[in-house]
């Protein structure tokens, strides 16, 4: 298989999503004043063009703007994100059966493959390196200062379009004569991509097809209407010839790339079937758990509070119910009675809770919130630690949250997050072997 990452992939590290991308070029290049005339601009025209005239614009300095758009206005250099680390584990796990592809400028997919210990090439000619796999970049490679051809404006689509021999159509067409394509975490906007898979699937004998996912998340839409056109931008897609898989948020394609090797082994179960068999373990062990449940989250507390050197107030259990809600399943000096009653809220990276935002991008959280006057005992910031949890031989999966009120905003904590990282990687593995010991023992 062949799995070609797009925007969404590095979103979640903190780069910008195409509209951003292009809207800081149109305001560096000089094209247009403020990055608010640019949005104006990109939201009535095309954006290639308004590109082409930024790059026009820019002369030789266009390798400095694209690094400047693409790496500059973060924070804290980027880092591989779950999709990218989901596709290298799946390259480290089947390596002569995985191709990995990018429609990205940056190298964090290549970071990813680093981390599972193997080497890799930055390629953008289509050739692999004997012995050693490598990324391809289909629009090119971007660094903080020098550019190796990069697909940006009207022209360089054009051209691509135009050229019947372009590496990149022979490398798709190659690519489909293997096995399938998954294209993972794009916006589909690149004419190249859509016109040579269009004319590859239509003209060429193939047994294996490409498959797209179309994600809530990455298209910014919220649930109601994401539901009302999913079937309609589905049908586009398949429409020339491709598959849609709809899905909710980036991680879930990361879920669905970690899970392919697993499908159809004996004894395979889903993620939801995994995650519904720990909400029925502990479902029948409800009142023999929460006392002692609460009494680790209280000593949690203190263990944070001493870290963080501040007041750590109400932490709390939150298990997935299997149905794509979280349960307030335990909490710091309280017993519930039964499931029944117990708050639950919805996940989603546009959850309106914390736990539900860090279960959904599968990552810590930490975030001011506002808590209503009079509330007792009152915080400025919620950390948030995502669980992971698994029977030794499928894929760990994220089915629950520990999360502490704090008396601290978000920000000096996380200028601070050295000196309390480990301390919240420690707390996710007792949690997962606690909550293991329960539905896997």
């Amino acid at each position: 298989m062949t799995i070609v990452l797009g925007a969404g992939a590095s979103a979640p590290s903190g780069l910008p999503q195409w509209d951003d991308f292009a809207t800081r070029l149109a305001t560096s290049s000089g094209l247009v004043a403020t990055e608010d005339v640019a949005r104006v601009l990109l939201n009535k025209q095309d954006h290639t063009i308004i590109l082409e005239a930024a790059h026009a614009l820019a002369g030789e300095r266009w390798p400095q703007l694209l690094g400047a758009a693409l790496f500059e206005h973060g924070a804290l250099p980027p880092l591989p994100s779950p999709l990218h680390l989901a596709a290298a584990s799946h390259l480290a796990e089947l390596p002569h059966a995985t191709t990995l592809a990018t429609l990205n400028f940056d190298t964090l997919l290549e970071e990813a493959v680093l981390t599972t210990g193997g080497a890799v090439v930055v390629g953008w000619d289509g050739e692999d390196e004997p012995g050693v796999p490598t990324v391809h970049h289909l629009h090119g490679v971007v660094f903080p200062n020098d550019a190796i051809g990069p697909i940006v404006g009207y022209r360089d689509y054009a051209e691509l379009v135009s050229n019947p021999d372009a590496w990149q159509r022979r490398f798709l067409s190659a690519a489909l004569h293997r096995g399938p394509v998954l294209l993972a975490g794009t916006s589909y906007r690149d004419p190249d991509i859509r016109h040579w898979l269009h004319v590859i699937l239509r003209d060429e004998a193939l047994s294996h097809t490409a498959m797209v996912t179309i994600v809530r998340e990455g298209l910014g839409l919220d649930r109601d209407t994401f539901e009302a056109i999913k079937q309609a931008l589905a049908a586009e897609w398949e429409a020339i010839g491709l598959t849609a898989l709809t899905m909710q948020d980036l991680t879930d394609v990361a879920l669905v790339i970690r899970e392919l090797q697993f499908v159809g082994t004996p004894g395979y179960q889903s993620p939801r079937d995994r995650a519904r068999r720990t909400w029925t373990t502990h479902d029948k062990a409800f009142r023999a758990l929460q006392h002692g449940y609460a009494q680790s989250l209280a000593r949690d507390a203190a263990r944070i509070a001493a870290t963080l050197k501040v007041g750590a107030h109400r932490a709390t259990l939150w298990l997935a119910d299997g149905d794509g809600k979280l349960a307030r399943w335990a909490t710091d000096g309280h017993e519930y009675a039964t499931v029944q009653h117990l708050k639950r809220v919805p996940t989603g990276h546009d959850s309106f809770w914390i736990a539900g935002e860090a279960i959904a991008a599968e990552e810590v959280k930490l975030k001011d919130v506002d808590r209503q006057p009079g509330v007792s005992p009152t915080w400025r910031s919620v950390l948030a630690i995502p669980i992971f949890v698994g029977d030794g031989r499928l894929p760990d999966i994220a089915t629950a949250v520990v999360t502490f009120g704090l008396d601290e905003g978000a920000s000096r904590l996380l200028d601070q997050d050295d000196d309390w990282s480990s301390l919240v990687e420690q707390l996710s593995t007792e949690w997962g072997a606690r909550i293991n010991a329960v539905s896997f023992a």
